[in-house]
């Protein structure tokens, strides 16, 4: 039976946006620029309170992340809020100051910068980011753990992940060997309980949807699923989080969204019921925006490309399919589910999208 009365369990923004930066770093696609650079991630959302994110991308051979993303997206950075999964360079620095962004949070490992001058280097930028109108930080989210696993439940996770936190040791020795470099004004002790506890959540997340390991081209794939249930985590939905992403072939995703109530109306103030024990009048069905609905109005790519991808934790309902019909999606990869669950529009998927599934990982 449905509790009326539980909260809104989901993630804070910008812990979700910082995990978000942290698994785009993970990308099978993501490659260090040089030898003298870490590889990095990347998240841009405009700062306003819907915090839309703009794009999600990652360095690659060549170009910085912050490089990649002007490249393809220009104009869009300006008054925009910006996550790194490292500190970033002076050579972003230098970018971020000339785009106009409003601020910029960052992940405390190993800075972008390699070799003998990273202190030299991060002391740089440090001056740089001063002298500018731009704040920079470390972001360390403090959602706790035993809410991400409430959250896992919600969207739908098969069970528990089995994690081995004694192997994150190493990143905790590294923060440390780096903590000079942060500027923190926080006891050391305290910091790396935080990121302990952020390690935790964030891994925990990554492998809770359990997706079936299959050839190594998929590996794609399932990176860009597994960003969608990072964005089921911010879901408001009380009984189901799903989450949806546009990816562009130029290397980053310009779309990102969850179902959820509308803008501005506060949790709770809308009917909540779903299927089960539905009465008059207290169905959620008409006032939930869906995910694919979400991720399409807040795009960053006004025309939608035919080699754009469509990712989405649950096979988008027949008003949706209508909605990607007509911005021209041509494939969508999904989560599979039970007939049951599906319904009898998995045809109309198949036959209007080249569309795949991917399955979930069962343990025998």
């Amino acid at each position: 039976m449905e509790d009326e009365s539980h909260p809104c369990i989901r993630l804070e923004k910008k812990d979700l946006c910082m995990f978000l930066a942290l698994l785009m770093e993970d990308s099978p696609e993501c490659h260090a620029p040089s030898d003298q650079f870490n590889k990095t991630g990347i998240v841009i959302c405009e700062s306003d309170k819907v915090h839309k994110m703009v794009a999600l991308s990652f360095s690659i051979p060549g170009l910085h992340a912050v490089q990649q993303i002007i490249r393809c997206l220009p104009s869009l950075l300006r008054d925009c809020t910006v996550y790194f999964s490292r500190k970033p360079c002076t050579t972003c620095t230098t970018f971020l100051i000339q785009g106009s962004v409003s601020s910029v949070y960052y992940w405390p490992m190993a800075p972008e910068k390699k070799g003998d001058s990273v202190e030299e280097d991060t002391q740089q930028a440090d001056h740089m980011f001063l002298r500018s109108h731009i704040s920079s930080s470390v972001l360390l989210p403090m959602t706790s753990f035993e809410t991400v696993k409430m959250i896992a439940k919600k969207i739908q996770c098969k069970e528990e992940p089995n994690i081995n936190f004694k192997s994150f040791d190493h990143k905790t020795e590294e923060f440390k060997k780096n903590f000079p470099l942060f500027n923190i004004h926080s006891s050391e002790d305290t910091c790396v309980r935080l990121v302990e506890n952020a390690l935790r959540c964030y891994y925990f997340l990554r492998n809770c949807s359990q997706l079936e390991k299959k050839e190594p081209d998929e590996n794609v794939h399932r990176h860009a699923l597994q960003l969608c249930y990072f964005l089921a985590a911010r879901s408001d939905d009380p009984n189901r989080g799903v989450g949806c992403s546009l990816y562009s072939q130029d290397g980053y995703f310009f779309g990102a969204g969850y179902n959820g109530y509308p803008i501005g109306i506060l949790y709770a103030n809308l009917p909540r019921t779903g299927r089960k024990n539905r009465k008059a009048g207290t169905a959620k069905r008409e006032v939930v925006l869906h995910a694919e609905a979400n991720v399409l109005l807040y795009r960053s790519k006004l025309k939608v490309e035919e080699s754009d991808v469509l990712y989405c934790t649950k096979p988008p309902c027949r008003d949706c399919q209508n909605l990607l019909k007509d911005v021209k999606i041509k494939t969508i990869h999904c989560v599979q589910e039970s007939s049951k669950q599906i319904g009898d529009h998995l045809d109309d998927l198949k036959k209007n999208f080249d569309y795949h599934e991917v399955g979930l990982h069962i343990e025998d």
